[in-house]
């Protein structure tokens, strides 16, 4: 393995768009674990151990680099298929975005030497709490069972607790919302007057913004039900009267218990988000493609090292049955990315 100790950004032109973003992103990773990047045109490369080129239609490469890498993106049209076709004999590393997107580069190359699929990394792995709502009053009987909710998070950690938002709404809840807080939980509370004019349709204009609706009483069903319907979010109700039949967007439950694992599933649910954006980190992506550069070869693939495989046609193939057709806009792009690769050239000497 070669050891990396500075990469130099190739930025032929800051659309100020996502992929210039990430690259912000990538360099401030790298400074961050004691790699030396830098982010600029071609005339700032002083020698870098990697040449990363953000653009790979408008490449530069310097033979003092280790590696000159390009990062591989929207590949849609012919033109496109064939700038990169002519990258193959220039460059010695090529990042996609996907291993999806790395089979058909590998396919298109003839071989997955020094070809790396790294998915794109997210830009923010915070994944929001999940709003659930409970319509109806707060009785001293406790006939909607809403002791439940406490009973539930009595032992969770707080990284369950703080998943969840309860959105109370009706009259009574004071008391709940103290106990709810000591516990160091979520929950919003709407609570209008009975008298004010129009105060049932208040309520109703408030489901729309949460995910879920909650009813957790067998006193015979709630009207809440429909309202959550007429909003069009899903619901989790006691399995009972005319809670029942109301289609797929309705979940039933017959006991605590089940209610405590439909509680379960949601929190399953915001873990795997939370795991597969940590999985997809700015940290964890810079990670793997040092070890691609650490590991990519001094080989160019030559046409006439390209072997025709049959699987490889078929991948090519899929992939092309995708493209784009070549309109005036395409073209002239094309004319434009021509004007720029030859600028780069002509700058460097």
């Amino acid at each position: 393995m070669k050891p990396i100790n500075s990469v130099y950004i190739v930025e032929p032109d800051n659309q100020g768009w996502i992929i210039e973003r990430l690259m912000r992103d990538i360099a401030a990773e790298l400074n961050l674990i004691g790699i030396s990047a830098k982010i600029g045109d071609s005339r700032g490369y002083q020698g870098e151990d990697v040449i990363f080129n953000s653009r790979y239609l408008t490449a530069f490469r310097d033979e003092r680099a280790l590696v000159n890498s390009l990062f591989v993106t929207h590949i849609d049209d012919k033109l496109k298929e064939a700038e990169l076709r002519s990258a193959f004999k220039k460059f010695n590393s090529f990042v996609c975005m996907s291993d999806h997107d790395a089979e058909f580069v590998s396919s298109l190359k003839g071989s997955s030497t020094n070809v790396a699929g790294i998915n794109l990394p997210a830009r923010n792995l915070t994944v929001r709490p999940i709003r659930l709502a409970i319509f109806s009053a707060c009785y001293d009987d406790h006939r909607k069972n809403e002791q439940w909710i406490l009973e539930y998070f009595q032992n969770k950690p707080a990284e369950q607790k703080n998943s969840f938002v309860w959105c109370l709404m009706g009259w009574g809840w004071e008391t709940f919302c103290g106990k709810m807080g000591a516990m160091e939980m979520s929950y919003e509370l709407y609570r209008y007057s009975r008298f004010m004019p129009d105060e049932y349709e208040m309520y109703k204009q408030t489901l729309p913004s949460v995910d879920k609706l909650v009813y957790l009483g067998f006193d015979g069903g709630a009207m809440s039900v429909y309202d959550a319907l007429n909003a069009g979010i899903d619901i989790a109700a006691t399995d009972i009267s005319y809670h029942r039949d109301l289609g797929s967007s309705v979940t039933l439950f017959n006991s605590r218990e089940e209610f405590f694992a439909y509680l379960d599933a949601q929190y399953a649910s915001i873990s795997e988000k939370r795991a597969v954006l940590n999985e997809r980190s700015i940290s964890a992506y810079v990670r793997k493609l040092l070890i691609h550069w650490a590991n990519t070869s001094p080989e160019i693939t030559a046409e006439a090292d390209i072997v025709p495989n049959t699987e490889d046609d078929i991948i090519v193939a899929k992939f092309r049955g995708r493209y784009r057709a070549l309109d005036y806009t395409r073209l002239r792009s094309a004319g434009i990315r021509f004007i720029q690769s030859s600028l780069i050239k002509w700058r460097r000497r």
